[in-house]
């Protein structure tokens, strides 16, 4: 490596909002030729006041080095590649350490694993190795989503990547597979904005692109900025680096950096920035000194070494969210669907009153029928009776001379409801019939019992379907058992009251006691009606789509309390369930996320249909009740959707929730 100082002064100033860029101060040069290394990553950690690094290059092994050159920590191990994180507290031999963590590429294995610095007793050691893809590794990155786990993603250039959990929330390395992800073809370099989830791909001789980073995330993506006359990138981007509320392309053949603001999914390119003094630099690597409002830039260059960039920078201090999210994990998670797709839809939990701990829930599937799982997420019985998509319960329905419990789902095969018995004792189900609907496109569901009178000591029973329409139609069922075949029940359906919202409706739930209708309305609102059905149509907003409650508005439920009930919402947009009280003026309780649990390897959920909750104590499990949510997409490993059970328990101290 030449000591040439670089010379040219770089002037770059972002008029954005979110952050500025101020001129860079003349005295970028060269790194020391101590430093000389087939790699160098600035990190935000010091040693004795200087900055640090690490290097790859002493026959590829890993070096942290002091800005003198001089060598604080060595691998004696042969590698490739380099991405960190700092700080990371990881669990070993029973104690916290909080150090750095550096994924690479270990050689000749071509094994990805990770590297731990412990930067109190100046320590390197290899920490983690994840197994040995069936691709060649085209490049790496580390990401740590929301929760705190820590992962890794392998490129593979023929479009794919695979998505590793590396240490999880407690600090336990631990090599699980999550996911594998589509990718562009021909990707050269990724790199992970944790703050604003997201996973940047550079596409050899396209551009850049932006897709979810998390391992809940939906496969698709979207362009940061395209190659030339498409965009404003003059040649292909060989490798990127995140910054606070920014990013950093190296387009080698050109000798530039292209400098991108990012806010909010939006990606504005700010300045290209001229590298005369290099050759191709291939590398870019940054470390943000937020104590120093900075930015470390180093771009490695095959022929004339690695250059030293220093930004002033300043990223707008992010404040805190009006309504934080907390996150939960799941119990339990039931048996996965038999195929991939879109199946799995929406839960009902069915309460056995003299032995709580063998309830069971009841699931959908809208390419198939009705599924029943124990407590245990254990499938129990399978009902092959049509496309289902919602299902309830209700209990104590007089047939002839026997009492039994029933659950209906809709059936968009032939826009009928599928009504089925449940034996109060056993909990087994049986189907009994049908009900047409004069319905064109049946969706969502939920039933209504009213309060037992003279005439009907069981209490009228209603089913409400909805339809896509936005039309709801309230139908009182019955039913004639035959004389001379007690098994042969014979059902009727009669529309008592038809309402609409103004578009497409599905979530919808039945507060029995206070004998109030919540109503979801995908787009727009969550709405109450008076369940009783000479209550009118008119509908009352409870809470609109937007920042707390992000559409779709999916499945609802109701947490009834002895003394306090809550509905309990899924936010389909952000993968998110909302808390309100049950009552006027429906007061926000909180906002919750389902996340991993690598230690019951049970992954998040996202993109949630239909949910229901309990209050009911089934047990050790669950003793203040539970909630379960249909999961829309699974992985660790990737399965076709399943539901998962949540505690109560957990929600409410999560939520700081008052107790019974």
């Amino acid at each position: 490596m030449n000591k040439k100082y670089f010379p040219q002064i770089l002037a770059v100033v972002l008029g954005v909002c979110s952050f500025s860029v101020m001129a860079i101060s003349p005295g970028n040069k060269l790194l020391t030729a101590k430093l000389n290394a087939d790699l160098v990553a600035p990190l935000p950690l010091q040693k004795n006041q200087q900055a640090t690094y690490l290097t790859l290059g002493d026959n590829n092994q890993i070096h942290w080095r002091a800005a003198s050159g001089e060598s604080l920590a060595q691998l004696d191990q042969a590698a490739e590649l380099l991405d960190w994180r700092y700080p990371v507290t990881v669990q070993t031999q029973g104690k916290s350490i909080p150090g750095l963590i550096a994924a690479t590429v270990f050689l000749p294995e071509q094994q990805p694993g990770l590297v731990a610095l412990n930067p109190a007793t100046g320590e390197l050691s290899e920490l983690l190795r994840v197994p040995t893809p069936a691709f060649k590794i085209e490049n790496i990155c580390l990401s740590r989503a929301a929760g705190d786990n820590l992962s890794l993603y392998l490129l593979d250039e023929r479009g794919t990547a695979e998505h590793w959990l590396v240490i999880d929330a407690n600090g336990k390395p631990d090599a699980k597979l999550l996911r594998r992800v589509p990718i562009a073809p021909n990707s050269k370099a990724c790199a992970v904005d944790d703050a604003q989830d997201l996973l940047f791909i550079a596409e050899e001789g396209v551009g850049i692109w932006a897709q979810g980073a998390s391992e809940e995330s939906s496969p698709g993506r979207i362009a940061v900025d395209m190659q030339q006359p498409f965009g404003k990138l003059p040649g292909s981007v060989e490798s990127l680096a995140v910054m606070p509320q920014g990013l950093v392309a190296a387009i080698a053949e050109e000798k530039q950096l292209a400098v991108y603001s990012v806010q909010q999914g939006k990606f504005t390119q700010q300045q290209q920035i001229d590298l005369p003094q290099t050759d191709e630099p291939e590398v870019v690597k940054a470390a943000y000194v937020a104590e120093q409002k900075s930015l470390a830039l180093i771009v490695n260059d095959e022929k004339t070494g690695n250059h030293l960039l220093q930004l002033p920078w300043n990223p707008t201090a992010q404040q805190p969210p009006a309504h934080p999210i907390v996150t939960v994990t799941a119990d339990v998670q039931t048996e996965s669907m038999l195929r991939f797709g879109d199946a799995a839809d929406d839960p009902a939990i069915w309460v056995n009153k003299k032995r709580p701990q063998k309830s069971l829930v009841l699931g959908t599937n809208k390419q198939q029928g009705l599924f029943v799982y124990d407590l245990q997420g254990r499938e129990v019985q399978q009902f092959n009776t049509g496309k289902l998509n919602n299902v309830d319960v209700r209990y104590g329905v007089r047939l002839g001379k026997k009492v039994v419990d029933l659950a209906v789902a809709t059936n968009r095969d032939d826009n009928s409801l599928s009504i089925y018995t449940i034996d109060p004792r056993s909990g087994k189900l049986a189907f009994s019939g049908s009900v047409a609907t004069d319905m064109k496109e049946i969706y969502g569901f939920c039933m209504y019992q009213a309060p037992a009178s003279a005439a009907q000591p069981e209490g009228a029973l209603y089913a409400i379907p909805n339809d896509k329409s936005g039309e709801f139609q309230q139908i009182q069922l019955s039913a004639a058992v035959s004389a001379a075949d007690k098994n042969a029940v014979q059902w009727q359906g009669q529309v008592k009251r038809r309402f609409s919202v103004e578009s497409q409706p599905e979530g919808c739930v039945a507060d029995d006691k206070n004998q109030r209708l919540f109503v979801g309305e995908e787009d727009v609102a969550l709405w109450t009606i008076a369940a009783e059905p000479d209550s009118g149509t008119r509908l009352e907003k409870v809470l609109g789509a937007g920042e707390i409650l992000v559409a779709d508005i999916e499945g609802v439920g109701v947490y009834q309390g002895k003394n306090q009930s809550f509905l309990v919402i899924s936010s389909q947009g952000n993968n998110s369930f909302v808390i309100l009280d049950a009552a006027a003026p429906y007061a926000l309780r909180g906002i919750v996320r389902i996340a991993l649990d690598a230690t019951k390897n049970i992954d998040g959920v996202s993109e949630t249909d239909g949910l229901e909750v309990s209050s009911i104590d089934f047990g050790a499990a669950f003793p203040e009740g539970m909630l379960v949510v249909q999961d829309g997409h699974k992985v660790m490993p990737e399965a076709p959707q399943n539901f998962k059970y949540v505690s109560w328990e957990k929600i409410r101290r999560a939520l700081n929730l008052p107790t019974e």
